[in-house]
């Protein structure tokens, strides 16, 4: 009996952590889900000696992208008229883990005000590492955006808004997701938030968020700040002539990511082009995806691996073709520049479709000795396993709290961002 009643309250903290943990959650909580088809995938590898087992290996699978073609004139067609077929996959994986290990001892599980505080602390910080893992992930790999030397305004959604009507993008629904320093710009104006109706102040964080549009955008505001530093200046520039061949395998015939490349850098390093720096190739400019015309403005690149001499970067520079997107291919010697010349706290512009929350299970064995689990899920279906054992010697429970997931950036051409005060 007394086993039933500390498993029952187990049970009932763990549910309170998962319902507290959803309230708290606000740009997680507005990313779409995407479930892997099983526990087992397809494809755990991501090279020919890695797999999902090793040190940093992850559950994979891929999502194809949409085929493209290019459209000839006239009736009279030739052979040499036929255009291949490239599946071009997009891998999703899953592989980030966060824990929290705690002790609470006997009488503590009986005490109501005891258990609310463990609740609210798991809660909390279970809330903000999975949030935080997003924002980080989105500022690094986000590929459009809207430098300002001045402050944050009205303006800058709007621009935001036009550069994604010239990425293809004006039929998709969008989101704009607010740095609160940006926020306190255009706050007073914004008046008091328009979700707080007669039943009084909303209990959940993005709710709490939601603002009212601002251009097009669904809006609503972080409660904390991620810094994208300023990189070390350095003297850029291109080293040989450099694009992107689209295929489907790599050398290894291993599917091929083609949304990045290897780009060599002449004075790259760690510190002058770090992960999530953004910047432009001198007369390399974007296209637009439909009409395949020239739009005169430079194609923004973000730095999603770093190295010395070379970077690997989003998008990749494809310059013929059907899935063509830049003017040109990387010339040796053309500068590279850094638009984010001075330390910022990002606002993000996206479409759902751009990023993905991916939820995950790891099973504790049903042999497993003296280790009992409980699993709760969060509302948008991310699952939290506790496990806990009894250590009879110092009469408490000792406590592992874990959550299983991913934040896959699928479109990195559907995600931009806005850098105020580059000066």
């Amino acid at each position: 009996m007394a086993n039933e009643l500390a498993h029952d309250l187990m049970c009932t903290l763990w549910d309170e952590v998962a319902e507290t943990t959803s309230m708290k959650m606000s740009l997680s909580k507005d990313l779409e889900i995407y479930n892997m088809s099983g526990d087992s995938n397809d494809d755990r590898a991501t090279n020919a000696t890695d797999n999902a087992n090793d040190a940093g290996g992850s559950d994979r699978e891929y999502i194809p992208q949409e085929y493209r073609f290019e459209t000839q004139d006239g009736i009279v067609s030739t052979d040499g008229d036929f255009q291949d077929i490239i599946d071009r996959m997009i891998p999703v994986n899953r592989g980030k883990a966060k824990r929290v290990l705690a002790f609470i001892d006997a009488k503590g599980l009986r005490d109501p005000q005891r258990r609310k505080k463990v609740m609210q602390g798991f809660a909390r910080d279970i809330a903000n590492t999975v949030d935080l893992t997003c924002y980080q992930t989105m500022i690094d790999q986000s590929t459009m955006a809207v430098v300002n030397s001045t402050a944050f305004d009205y303006q800058a959604p709007i621009d935001a808004e036009v550069l994604m009507l010239n990425y293809g993008l004006g039929a998709y629904d969008k989101n704009l997701f607010l740095s609160n320093k940006d926020y306190a710009k255009v706050a007073k104006d914004l008046g008091q938030n328009q979700y707080y109706g007669k039943e009084g102040l909303p209990n959940d964080a993005l709710t709490k968020a939601q603002l009212p549009d601002l251009a097009t955008f669904d809006t609503m505001r972080s409660d904390y700040l991620i810094n994208l530093a300023a990189p070390t200046p350095a003297a850029l520039s291109i080293n040989g002539n450099q694009e992107h061949t689209v295929s489907t395998y790599d050398a290894n015939d291993f599917y091929l990511d083609n949304r990045s490349m290897s780009l060599a850098v002449t004075n790259s390093t760690a510190a002058t082009m770090p992960v999530g720096t953004k910047f432009t190739i001198e007369d390399v400019n974007f296209i637009h995806p439909e009409t395949r015309e020239d739009t005169g403005e430079l194609l923004t690149f973000t730095v999603i691996t770093t190295g010395t001499g070379t970077v690997t970067v989003q998008p990749a520079i494809v310059a013929t073709g059907p899935y063509r997107n830049a003017s040109a291919g990387a010339v040796t010697g053309k500068a590279v520049t850094v638009l984010n010349i001075a330390d910022s706290n990002p606002s993000l512009f996206y479409t759902p479709e751009s990023t993905v929350l991916i939820p995950g299970r790891l099973p504790v064995p049903a042999d497993a000795e003296n280790v009992t689990s409980i699993e709760a899920t969060t509302e948008q279906g991310l699952p939290m396993r506790m496990t806990y054992r009894y250590d009879f010697h110092k009469e408490r429970y000792e406590m592992k709290a874990l959550i299983f997931f991913d934040v896959q950036v699928v479109y990195p051409n559907q995600l931009g961002m806005i850098l105020s005060n580059q000066v």
